[in-house]
């Protein structure tokens, strides 16, 4: 029951009895501001005889966990839910429930049961926004599943629990504007409460309001200071009411209160006082309420919070900016610390901003970051990061990181975050007085993962190594008052040096991550690094090791197939590649638009996507895909080329990243599949840091062009390539064995095969195996069967595709075939080759025939276009 000594409003017995209806346990009130749903519902709830829990809803709720993560604390602080039965319980199960509305009603089922029924009020409703749809199903679960619950909602927009369908049915009562409107009896009976000396008569009140219970109140208090021979103005009661609440407060006390106390969307007596300089503010606040410009709302059991109609809010906004600008900051300061500390965290950074408060907003954001794991891809301040100047996100680089992600995360302004990336990546020590440890934490954080989305990838690796020696030297108590933003931090910084290829350091900071990981929706945050990591880098034992550290129980609702459970997704699909399930691998990315073409994960998803259209056959179509968004500006995430990085064959930077390599490797051989080594060519000659990652797709344009011997011969330089994986390394070492089976050796060869299979295992990284071209595959398992060699046979076992089947011609061409096929480039006749090569002119026609047939063309330019694409002329 609500309690707080707020004076009673005039009772509407007529919607009181529609609110009592028992075939109604889901009443909807929906109409303007204005209309009195609240005051409404506030009186009718001082008549229901069963608890009452009350939700006034603050903000944008965007998010349907959030909406029920306020409808259990507002239960919890109300007392209503058992105390054996905490928040922190209640609020884990919400998290894990992919239908959190029926975690609630499990929870107020049990209440009803053993205690009676209780009313679920939700005020403000509109405030849900996107997530409406989802709370409309969740409101219609909860009261078919908890008998006994009736609920409650007040909304000035629009929501499918009101459908005229729904109506009709009896689901769901519908009260409307029209309903909620004064009857000309109601306000006969109000004009007799509360203004029985008005100059006008009941029903022409009626006429000139038409009802609207907010102008109603507003002409009431303007008549009761008119002359008797004024009229009642004929106007738009929207406009009037607002500027009706302004005048009516006049210069008194209760206005200067409403000025002192108008920036914070709601308050307490306490702050109120602290606003105004004077603790003689609760009876000023009750006359207000009584008077219609605000209402007194439940917060905990023994405590409300206030909060003024929007009309007299908005108005009396304009009037508390003309105050001195030193009492307009000490107000938002104050208002701002206030709603931080009640976990009103958008709001407060709101005020912060509105009021050019930007050292405030910035400290809230980090402490916000600090106190909140997920905070980093929260949309929840983008709108109002868009209104900081750009002096401020100079002077305050937090600031300006978070309007980085903010555009990063949207395609259409993508191009403009490095401008912000590059203030926060400057970063240089913290801009704050007194900073927390959490504080300092972000701006290494800040600075580290800007670099890395600006491609400075080396950077961003020096920037990682400095925030770890950060925390190391932080005393174990700060440190352990880290918590979460610590495990936050150091999966980030693990990504860092993954992507600047230091995988051991990024292996330790993913291990003390996933060890500081306590609360199982963190340790599924933190465990997924664990598993694409492990799996890129060719590590299967560890990443299945880690998959079984990820509670499905445990992620939110959706957030399976967003940014937070991406490395999950990346790392069970190559997997599912080097168990060569192709279909299975794609199936992995369904429904994860929202971070597979967006996030700075890239790399790595489109590299498995790569690999499996390339056992399906796909290869020429998805080499061309990737192409063409590598060829775009801004190009893909995590592909920006590196500032003073090493240059491709064109003279253009290369990106930095170990992924990016990765990426290029993988589209050297799709090409190569494609047949198309023109196009290979350019990619296998880049180097740089990561150049191993580029090995196996080397070794492979040199297999396809018919090399054995040769190359043999350059194997310990590709294997000795910097930027190399165990993945990659393993691949070399494989194709290395097909080439040394192709020039007889098969003791080089088993040699070979068994360093890889000491390396990664019999089901580790396996595929690379589908870089064989079938007869090698073939020649590779027949050699383990004369080995009698079981445990290579597994290793090479599987369904694999061919992804290379006119490779074998270009194997077969000899010594011979090969000089006329370089002849030809230079001689424009067959005498003219027969000449140069000191043959006759019949033996050159045998070779073409040969030539011909093996390639699979008839003509001369055929020839030399084929012989191009397969590097039959020189080698890469």
């Amino acid at each position: 029951m609500m309690t707080g000594g707020v004076p009673l409003l005039l009772s509407r017995e007529r919607l009181h009895r529609l609110l009592d209806r028992p075939e109604a346990p889901l009443s909807v009130l929906a109409a303007p501001s204005g209309f009195g749903k609240t005051s409404l519902v506030r009186s009718w709830v001082e008549t229901v005889p069963c608890p009452v829990i009350w939700v006034s809803l603050e903000g944008d709720l965007v998010s349907r966990p959030a909406f029920w993560q306020s409808v259990l604390a507002s239960a919890t602080r109300l007392g209503v839910l058992d105390a054996d039965l905490p928040l922190p319980a209640h609020a884990e199960d919400l998290d894990r429930s992919d239908l959190p509305g029926a975690v609630l009603a499990a929870a107020l089922g049990e209440h009803v049961t053993t205690r009676g029924p209780v009313t679920l009020v939700i005020d403000a409703y509109e405030r849900l926004r996107e997530a409406t749809a989802e709370v409309d199903a969740d409101l219609l679960a909860l009261v078919r599943d908890a008998p006994g619950l009736r609920v409650v909602v007040t909304t000035r927009g629009s929501t499918g629990l009101g459908s005229p369908g729904r109506s009709l049915r009896g689901d769901v009562q519908l009260i409307g504007a029209e309903e909620l409107a004064f009857t000309e009896s109601e306000t006969a009976a109000l004009v007799a409460a509360f203004a029985p000396g008005v100059a006008a008569s009941p029903a022409q009140l009626h006429r000139a309001t038409r009802g609207y219970p907010l102008a109603l109140r507003a002409a009431l208090l303007a008549l009761g200071r008119a002359r008797p021979s004024d009229r009642l103005p004929d106007a738009d009661w929207q406009a009037l009411v607002a500027e009706d609440l302004r005048g009516q407060l006049g210069s008194g006390p209760g206005a200067e209160l409403v000025r002192a106390t108008v920036v914070p969307p709601y308050f307490d007596e306490a702050l109120a006082a602290e606003l105004a300089g004077s603790t003689e503010v609760k009876q000023l606040l009750d006359d207000l309420a009584w008077n219609g410009f605000g209402r007194w709302i439940p917060f905990t059991p023994d405590r409300q919070v206030f909060q003024y109609v929007d009309a007299l809010r908005d108005a009396m906004l304009a009037d508390a900016a003309q105050q001195p600008a030193a009492e307009r900051l000490r107000a938002a300061e104050l208002s701002a610390w206030w709603l931080h500390r009640q976990g009103s965290h958008e709001a407060a950074f709101e005020v912060a901003v509105s009021h050019g408060l930007y050292g405030v907003a910035a400290r809230v954001y980090a402490l916000l970051v600090a106190g909140n794991q997920d905070a980093i891809t929260s949309t929840l301040f983008d709108h109002h990061l868009a209104a900081v100047p750009s002096r401020a996100l100079r002077q305050y680089p937090a600031l300006a990181f978070g309007r980085g992600l903010a555009c990063h995360r949207d395609p259409a302004l993508r191009g403009a975050a490095g401008d912000f990336f590059r203030i926060s990546a400057a970063w240089d020590g913290p801009r704050l007085s007194d900073p927390t440890p959490g504080e300092v934490l972000l701006g290494h954080l800040s600075k580290t993962v800007s670099l890395r989305l600006l491609g400075r990838f080396a950077q961003s690796h020096r920037a990682a190594r400095a925030a770890e020696a950060f925390l190391a030297a932080l005393p174990e108590a700060d440190a352990e008052q880290l918590g979460d933003v610590r495990t936050l931090a150091l999966r980030h910084l693990a990504y860092s040096h993954f992507q600047a290829g230091d995988l051991e350091a990024a292996r330790s900071a993913t291990a003390r991550a996933v060890a500081g990981a306590g609360r199982p929706e963190v340790l599924n945050h933190t465990a997924v690094y664990a598993v694409g990591l492990s799996a890129v880098e060719g590590r299967t034992a560890e990443a299945r090791a880690a998959m079984t550290l990820v509670d499905d129980e445990a992620w939110g609702p959706g957030e399976r197939r967003t940014y937070v459970n991406a490395l999950g997704r990346i790392g069970r699909a190559t997997l599912l590649l080097d168990a060569f399930d192709l279909d299975g691998a794609l199936a992995e990315y369904d429904g994860c638009e929202s971070f597979l073409h967006t996030s700075e994960f890239w790399p790595f998803s489109t590299w498995t996507l790569m690999h499996a259209r390339l056992g399906r056959g796909e290869a020429a179509a998805e080499a061309r895909r990737v192409a063409e968004l590598l060829r775009r500006t801004p190009p893909p995430p995590g592909m920006t080329p590196e500032p003073n990085g090493p240059r491709t064959a064109d003279g253009q930077h290369q990106t930095g990243s170990l992924g990016a390599a990765a990426v290029r490797g993988a589209l050297a051989v799709l090409w190569l599949a494609a047949g198309n080594r023109t196009k290979a060519l350019p990619l296998l000659r880049g180097g740089g840091r990561h150049a191993g990652q580029l090995a196996p797709a080397v070794l492979l344009s040199r297999l396809l062009a018919g090399g054995s011997d040769d190359v043999l011969l350059g194997l310990p330089a590709l294997e000795q390539r910097p930027g190399h994986t165990l993945r990659s390394t393993v691949a070399v070492l494989t194709l290395g064995a097909a080439a040394a089976l192709r020039a007889g050796h098969e003791e080089s060869a088993l040699a070979l095969l068994e360093r890889a299979l000491a390396l990664s295992g019999v089901d580790g990284a396996r595929a690379h195996l589908m870089y064989l071209p079938a007869a090698d595959l073939a020649a590779l398992r027949a050699l383990a069967d004369r080995a009698d060699n079981g445990t290579l046979r597994t290793y090479l076992t599987g369904l694999l595709p061919d992804c290379f089947p006119g490779s074998r011609a270009a194997v077969s061409l000899t010594t011979q075939e090969r000089a006329v096929i370089a002849a030809m480039v230079l001689h424009s006749t067959r005498s003219a080759v027969a000449a140069a090569l000191h043959v006759s002119e019949n033996t050159v026609k045998t070779h073409l025939q040969r030539i011909y047939r093996k390639l699979g063309v008839n003509s001369r330019s055929a020839v030399i276009e084929r012989a191009i694409e397969l590097d039959l002329l020189g080698r890469g």
